[in-house]
């Protein structure tokens, strides 16, 4: 894990009723706050990211992966 200097910049995510609660969920089973969570997720998605792995924004598909799965 890399060590955080400086101050920390807020940002917003909106999620809906059944993300938040998988999200707080497993926040408590791995021991970390929620904040922590998404700063360990975020970080590693754009490690992800930056390594060309594309794959959680779902770019192979016509839509971004935070869209609903449905076919049109």
């Amino acid at each position: 894990m890399t060590q955080q200097t400086g101050k920390k910049q807020p940002i917003r995510v909106f999620l809906d009723s059944t993300d938040y609660s998988r999200y707080l969920v497993q926040a408590g089973t791995h021991q970390v706050t929620p904040s922590g969570l998404g700063e360990l997720l975020i970080s590693d998605g754009l490690a992800r990211l930056e390594r060309g792995d594309l794959s959680a924004l779902g770019l192979g598909t016509d839509r971004p992966a935070s869209q609903d799965s449905g076919s049109v």
